[in-house]
């Protein structure tokens, strides 16, 4: 499985800039709705309406300062990443999940 950073940001701080009209849907849950584009089929973001964020890949900014500051599902790693950071079982606990971390 791949790796995936992404940055979480408020509703109101999104806004599609180009090539809005390509993106398309899956609504894998009713609380994730996974939004990729129709022309390259690039993931581009996904949104959590329970939590009331969005989640944004960060490879889709090109100036984005990306600083990775915890793993979420880490109980279901492919890949171990030792790094230092916190390494949540699944979300913390102000997200809906556990709160749970684990080891390196």
């Amino acid at each position: 499985g791949p790796v995936i950073a992404f940055s979480l940001w408020e509703p109101s701080r999104v806004k599609v800039l180009k090539g809005e009209k390509n993106l398309r849907v899956y609504a894998k849950t009713e609380n994730s709705l996974r939004k990729w584009c129709s022309e390259c089929g690039g993931h581009v973001m996904t949104e959590h309406p329970s939590m009331g964020l969005i989640d944004v890949y960060s490879a889709v900014f090109k100036d984005l300062d990306f600083k990775p500051s915890v793993h979420v599902f880490y109980g279901e790693k492919v890949i171990s990443m030792k790094d230092g950071l916190p390494k949540m079982n699944d979300l913390p606990s102000d997200m809906g999940g556990t709160g749970e971390t684990l080891a390196e």
